[in-house]
């Protein structure tokens, strides 16, 4: 499937740093040391100080002789495995190694509590800063955002975890608003970027213009500002914004997630996916260039909405960003649904970007969708109001990311 530059999520401009990767350190116990033809007890730790980063590992080796580690804070107590994790920290002669992971950082002392008196000692020194309490390299967070303060226009955001490395996943997110007056009609951009399991993460928001409405009328995408998400919990969000397209538009913008959590908790630890909710994410048909549509399925609560990103019909190439358009798609849907009928295609109108302002939303069209497997979805339109007022046809739409693992129908 071809990826589209502006909605097809454009890879070739997440081409970003990897985050480094956790370090394993050893430090040896005890073992022998051979002076003036004599071999000697070796009651010491190698090396004795020891400077890590946050996230790393120490593994503990004994080389020889009955000893154990022991944290003089009591955090740990080591030998044939750690006290609390399924080991035994007592002191043992055997060739055990033991491993030990610092999420926090700090001066850390520890000893042999059978050798301590005899200066069987060292620290480990953890620099750096400790894990945030939540986790946004999760397909939880995947869904519909919004500040309800500012009528009709928030983000559809969807996550593939681990989508470069291990630890390091994309975010997509489909932003419908408004232009900086009420008379300036619709805007969208899209914003994606690397997240980690950190709660924060900067990325990249974009805007594509040229396109025409369900037509292979080439687009053209840019970078137009920086945005930062921050998660407070798998519920409350908020989104710093800079744009750079000479508007001086920046500002906090608090999100809410306006549909049930059905599959994110703080550490990132999936508990489950109910119903068809997999279904949801980032689709679009290849004959459309630079358009698509983010769905939240959401069937435990009964519901499925979805952004259109899209552009008037018949526009012209240059036209810029009075040429975009958006809808919303809603319908009440049951658990297991494939095929939903009658859903409302709405359009928004009056709203100001980032600001309150009185809007109006009217169903303008009727759509029809098949979901045929987690990754081929039919669509059939018929507009009946607005600007596409007319209009029928149908979307042969495809996932346009990887599908998140445990979707099937």
């Amino acid at each position: 499937m071809r990826n589209l530059p502006g909605l097809g999520l454009a890879l070739l401009l997440l081409l970003l740093a990897a985050p480094v990767s956790a370090t394993e350190y050893h430090v040896s116990v005890g073992g022998q040391t051979y002076s003036d033809g004599y071999y000697y007890a070796d009651l010491s730790f190698s090396p004795r100080q020891l400077t890590i980063q946050v996230g790393d590992t120490v593994i503990f080796d004994n080389q020889g002789g009955s000893h154990n580690v022991a944290a003089d804070d009591g955090s740990f107590r080591c030998a044939q495995g750690c006290d609390g994790n399924g080991g035994n920290g007592n002191p043992s002669n055997t060739a055990w190694h033991a491993s030990v992971t610092f999420d926090a950082p700090g001066t850390f002392g520890y000893h042999c509590e059978v050798h301590q008196s005899m200066g069987m000692t060292g620290t480990i020194t953890v620099e750096g800063t400790a894990p945030a309490g939540f986790n946004m390299n999760q397909h939880g967070i995947a869904g519909s955002w919004a500040n309800t303060a500012t009528e009709s226009q928030g983000i559809v955001m969807d996550v593939f975890p681990d989508f470069f490395s291990a630890g390091t996943g994309l975010l997509f997110g489909g932003w419908f608003t408004f232009d900086t007056t009420a008379a300036g009609g619709v805007r969208w951009y899209t914003v994606q970027g690397q997240v980690t399991n950190d709660d924060t993460a900067t990325m990249a928001v974009f805007q594509t213009l040229g396109g025409s409405f369900d037509s292979t009328q080439a687009t053209t995408t840019n970078a137009v500002g920086q945005v930062t998400f921050h998660f407070d919990d798998c519920t409350h969000a908020s989104l710093d914004y800079t744009f750079s397209d000479g508007s001086g538009r920046h500002g906090t913008i608090p999100l809410t997630r306006l549909l049930d959590n059905l599959a994110c908790t703080p550490t990132g630890t999936t508990p489950g996916n109910p119903g068809n909710y997999l279904l949801g994410g980032t689709w679009s048909d290849p004959a459309n260039s630079g358009q698509g549509l983010v769905f939240d399925a959401n069937s435990a609560q009964g519901v499925l909405f979805a952004a259109w990103y899209t552009y008037l019909p018949n526009a012209a190439a240059d036209a810029g960003a009075p040429a975009q358009h958006w809808y919303t798609l809603q319908v009440a849907v049951s658990p297991g649904f494939t095929t939903v009928n009658d859903v409302g295609i709405y359009e928004s109108t009056g709203g100001v970007f980032d600001q309150h302002a009185t809007t109006t939303t009217t169903r303008v069209g009727t759509a029809t969708l098949t979901f045929n497997s987690c990754t081929s979805l039919t669509m059939t339109y018929a507009f009946t109001a607005g600007p596409h007022a007319g209009l029928t046809g149908t979307l042969d739409l495809g996932r346009l990311a990887p599908v998140p693992a445990g979707c099937s129908l």
